[in-house]
């Protein structure tokens, strides 16, 4: 008798991150919890991670869209940078929060493995990478501007 083995469906990184959201969240704000530079400046939970559920919509906009196409400005991470900069961040500390970011997201991913296409795991991860910087880019635009105003 010849046993039949069923393939599972690789899921796709977009969905991974889609399904992790909650616990990359709770995941991202435990390691900010361990920089004390990060956590002296005091901020509720919800204050230190409302901004990342729409980081991570455009990083899933990114990964379901046109590669091919020049992606779009995010005015959400424009908005972050001047709300850190009114909160007393520097632009390290900017840096800093976006390296967690991408450690928690390659976390998730690297939990999940098993269950990812293969083929799609590397381009997915240079999109993330692209993205977030994208994103850091116009958050240190966005601390600049404040900065400059104040």
């Amino acid at each position: 008798m010849v046993k039949k083995i069923q393939s599972k469906t690789a899921k796709s990184v977009a969905a991974i991150l889609e399904q992790e959201l909650d616990s990359m969240i709770r995941e991202w704000n435990r390691q900010v919890g361990l920089v004390p530079r990060l956590t002296s400046i005091l901020l509720s939970d919800a204050d230190r991670t409302d901004h990342l559920p729409t980081l991570f919509d455009g990083v899933l906009c990114r990964l379901r869209g046109n590669r091919a196409t020049e992606p779009p400005v995010s005015i959400a991470a424009g908005a972050h940078g001047r709300l850190r900069f009114a909160q007393g961040y520097s632009v390290a500390m900017l840096v800093e929060e976006s390296r967690i970011l991408e450690v928690t997201t390659f976390g998730a991913l690297q939990r999940h493995a098993g269950d990812l296409d293969r083929n799609q795991v590397l381009p997915d991860v240079v999109t993330i990478a692209d993205e977030v910087d994208r994103q850091l880019e116009e958050a240190v635009a966005g601390f600049m501007v404040a900065q400059a105003a104040a």
